[in-house]
């Protein structure tokens, strides 16, 4: 029968926290190896232990595990864990130590405080199994070390009375050797930062242009000076010469041409229509000088349902141009964005449709 004070042990193997409920818990903290130079040993790696009367609930985990070991019920199980707390606290009170199985002791100090020792024989980290204490010879005994063979007969010679030991380098033979390497490491490695430190500020456009570039760790490499060559260029547009070029072009046509191409530039024509409209002659007064002036409208769509001009029309109006329907041609409602009498108002309206994304065409 598996009882409560084997039980935590086992359990403290596999856990590092097992709590006996109304009673205390115990912590472990996994500790390195540790190497203790009075006595020459090396210490493997463990668990240390601390005992806290502050975890005092029930986690289930302690009463579970004796449940299982004792094929007992729950209930069963935690009634024995209590009765074995009120036997562990009627020997603390009456000053007698209690024994756990690889975990340690506990007892009563003289203001009944609950103190414990932890087991110290003992490893409960498993990562250490098999692990054991390691005796190991100080550098000032190595001169006198012995050589033992494992052998019936125990054979012992010292370094004067045999030739076949091999020479042992004395350890300050090797740190002066690790000390020159090391010395060799940081000039090799301070030699190229300090010639690039030089290299880069005065070869190199760095300082100026604010960038590194991979060429720039390259000594060999030549920079090649970029060279530049002025060159005339000719802002003149033909097409903007005199207004009034267009309308002389316009008046040498032949009188049967309805639509004329106007080379605005190398890359745009624009096709003008050269429909005439009617002239109303009002005869003017005495007083009055008439003169006749030619309206030209930049038609920027056509459209067949009347419906879609007026949106038209309205956008057009939103963004500041004096749009509107001219009138209906072969069932098409053609939108002008705006009127001129001048081909200087025509290409400015031109202009400020194209910046609302409307490319057109001009109707005098």
């Amino acid at each position: 029968m598996t009882t409560v004070e084997n039980l935590i042990g086992d359990l403290l193997l596999r856990y590092n926290c097992v709590i006996v409920p109304t009673f205390g818990g115990f912590v472990a903290k996994q500790v390195s190896a540790k190497i203790d130079f009075v006595s020459m040993k090396m210490v493997p790696p463990s668990k240390s232990l601390l005992f806290n009367k502050q975890l005092i609930n029930n986690d289930g985990l302690l009463i579970n595990e004796l449940s299982l070991a004792n094929k007992l019920s729950f209930d069963s199980a935690s009634t024995e864990v209590k009765d074995k707390v009120k036997a562990w606290q009627s020997l603390l009170s009456k000053g007698q130590r209690i024994e756990l199985d690889r975990v340690g002791y506990l007892y009563a100090d003289k203001e009944n405080n609950i103190c414990f020792e932890q087991d110290r024989f003992f490893n409960l980290l498993l990562a250490s199994y098999g692990m054991g204490t390691v005796q190991f010879i100080s550098e000032e005994n190595q001169n006198t070390a012995v050589v033992e063979e494992r052998s019936p007969l125990r054979k012992i010679a010292t370094i004067s009375d045999t030739e076949d030991i091999p020479v042992i380098e004395h350890p300050a033979l090797a740190h002066n050797r690790k000390s020159i390497a090391w010395k060799y490491i940081a000039a090799a490695c301070f030699l190229p930062i300090a010639f690039y430190s030089i290299w880069i500020p005065m070869k190199t456009d760095v300082l100026e242009s604010g960038m590194v570039s991979f060429t720039d760790f390259n000594p060999f490499h030549k920079t090649v000076k970029a060279a530049y060559k002025k060159q005339a260029i000719s802002l003149e547009n033909e097409s903007l010469i005199q207004p009034t070029s267009l309308e002389k072009q316009v008046s040498d046509l032949p009188v049967d041409v309805d639509v004329y191409t106007y080379k605005y530039d190398d890359e745009l024509y624009i096709p003008v229509s050269l429909e005439t409209e009617e002239v109303v002659e009002i005869l003017p007064s005495e007083d009055e000088t008439v003169f006749e002036v030619d309206v030209m409208h930049f038609i920027v769509g056509c459209f067949s349902e009347e419906s879609n001009a007026i949106s038209l029309v309205a956008k057009l109006k939103s963004s500041g141009m004096d749009a509107k329907i001219i009138d209906v041609h072969n069932g098409l409602n053609r939108v002008s964005a705006g009127a001129g009498v001048s081909m200087e108002s025509i290409f400015q309206i031109r202009e400020e449709a194209s910046a609302l994304g409307f490319a057109g065409w001009t109707l005098k």
